[in-house]
């Protein structure tokens, strides 16, 4: 379909386009600091520098039509429409690549003459627009973006990266096509979004969490919205130890919690990294045990197969009826005898029958909005949570997760402290990390949690340390290794449960 472009391979023919946009960056008094490719050989990213004030910006450079390859995207659109149900029939049936082939094969004499260059790029705007996001699928391609802002029309697009945090990008919305993509995206999403109901939070294709503003019934600047990103391949525990955020020490004890079926609390603000500590502890839970994870938006995800997810469904006209909530799924989980009970956050009614779950035996895991413990245990206490006091010990422990400066000035995400919860005022820090130092300091000789394990198993308090010495030795394996895939960790954390002396033999014979 279409000819060869004279003496040209595609990736170098599109290449030269991107090759004079970084030279006109550059001469417009910006540096390139990082480049890389989105979607090669058609979107790449690339990390400028102001060389006169040092801010940093995201640029996303995308191959651009011409105009004769504006008439031939027009007319395979026209063709496309006339032959399609939705972008969800496609996917699910052929693959949308393999549609537009098939329009093209079917219309073989339309398109004949078009250099193949030509028709590569018009099937990528294609993709773009109809089956991906449009004007932000380039950013919704890179891994290294956690989330996107925008607050307006005209306004530029505010990316968070991994490496360089909160910048702005060179796309922006123009006001017609601001609303229409936000339309169509909740559409998509099976959700209703008007002036009259002007708010929505939907999770998007890929399980993206979508918080949207319509038009300007609630604010001023008008239709605007936050997507926060949905990791594909989960970060694993090993991941976290990697990058600083826990010690190895930290989760050799975490999974000795774990395994004892105790509840474990993951507090911090906004963006601090709680469902992705959440989902990462998630993969030191026994194979064998049963886990229900209950959520407003699916954000959870965990390998693991005894694994049932609930997500709250909204109601239906003016009144909100068949409103199922997380009080409602909560209460249906623990007639489902699980093991765990998982809960996105917390933050109403839903608190009361998890503190319950809990005291009736079942190991609880949940993340809240706070910046200590002492200030979440006073939130857990007030309307409308109320949570007896006497109730909070059933949470035994609290991870206080923050976004800290490194040293190195950037952002990361660090435990700054592990606390055992004895009661409604009394705590033990189990692990505390020092800024100064960038060390996490264990205190685990006045353990409550390792002493109640040594209690619930009949072994010495020793034969615990013993166990937990050999956690740590697995877990400098697999990162000595390399092994940091979240369902690589799961695997080898499964075999220590069914065969530890086998992983134990294999790890010290150098396997």
């Amino acid at each position: 379909m279409g000819k060869k472009n004279d003496g040209y391979g595609l990736e170098t023919f599109l290449k030269s386009e991107f090759l004079s946009e970084l030279q006109n960056q550059t001469q417009k008094g910006s540096t390139v600091i990082e480049s890389y490719p989105l979607k090669a050989p058609f979107s790449y990213a690339n990390i400028l520098q102001d060389q006169e004030n040092g801010s940093i910006s995201y640029q996303v450079d995308e191959t651009k039509l011409n105009q004769s390859e504006q008439v031939i995207y027009n007319q395979l659109y026209r063709l496309i429409e006339e032959n399609i149900d939705s972008p969800e029939n496609i996917e699910k049936d052929f693959g949308f690549m393999s549609f537009v082939n098939k329009i093209l094969k079917d219309n073989e004499k339309l398109f004949q003459d078009y250099p193949l260059a030509s028709m590569e790029k018009v099937k990528y705007y294609l993709e773009r627009d109809i089956a991906g996001f449009g004007l932000i699928d380039s950013i919704m391609q890179d891994p290294n973006i956690e989330d996107v802002s925008c607050s307006g029309i005209e306004t530029p697009l505010y990316v968070w990266h991994r490496k360089y945090d909160s910048i702005p990008c060179n796309i922006k919305f123009e006001d017609e096509k601001l609303n229409a993509f936000v339309s169509r995206i909740v559409f998509r999403a099976g959700k209703h979004i008007s002036s009259a109901y002007p708010i929505s939070d939907l999770a998007l294709e890929g399980n993206h969490r979508i918080s949207v503003l319509y038009q300007k019934e609630v604010t001023p600047k008008g239709t605007s919205f936050t997507i926060r990103k949905f990791k594909q391949d989960p970060y694993s525990v090993v991941d976290l130890i990697s990058f600083g955020t826990i010690s190895v020490d930290i989760a050799a004890y975490l999974w000795m919690l774990m395994e004892a079926k105790m509840s474990i609390m993951v507090i911090g603000s906004t963006g601090s990294g709680k469902t992705t500590i959440l989902n990462a502890i998630t993969g030191l839970v026994n194979p064998d045990y049963k886990i229900f994870s209950v959520e407003d938006v699916a954000e959870i995800n965990i390998k693991h197969e005894n694994w049932f997810s609930l997500v709250a469904r909204t109601g239906f006209g003016p009144s909100g009826e068949g409103e199922i909530g997380l009080y409602d799924l909560i209460k249906s989980g623990v007639r489902h005898r699980p093991d765990y009970i998982v809960v996105g956050e917390i933050r109403g009614s839903e608190a009361y029958v998890m503190f319950q779950a809990m005291a009736t035996g079942h190991g609880g895991l949940c993340t809240m909005h706070a910046d200590s413990l002492e200030s979440a245990g006073k939130r857990l206490q007030q309307k409308p949570m109320d949570i007896p006091p006497s109730y909070l010990s059933l949470m035994n422990c609290a991870i206080v997760i923050r976004r800290v400066k490194g040293q190195d000035g950037k952002s990361i995400r660090k435990a700054i402290s592990v606390q055992e919860i004895n009661t409604a005022d009394s705590y033990h820090s189990a692990f505390k990390w020092d800024s100064k130092s960038d060390y996490f300091n264990a205190q685990l000789e006045n353990s409550v949690m390792l002493h109640r394990i040594s209690e619930q198993t009949g072994r010495d308090i020793e034969q615990v340390f013993v166990e937990y010495e050999k956690r740590k030795i697995v877990l400098k394996w697999l990162l000595q290794h390399g092994i940091r895939s979240y369902a690589k960790v799961a695997e080898n954390i499964g075999k220590y449960y069914r065969e530890p002396e086998t992983l134990m033999k294999k790890i010290e014979y150098g396997g």
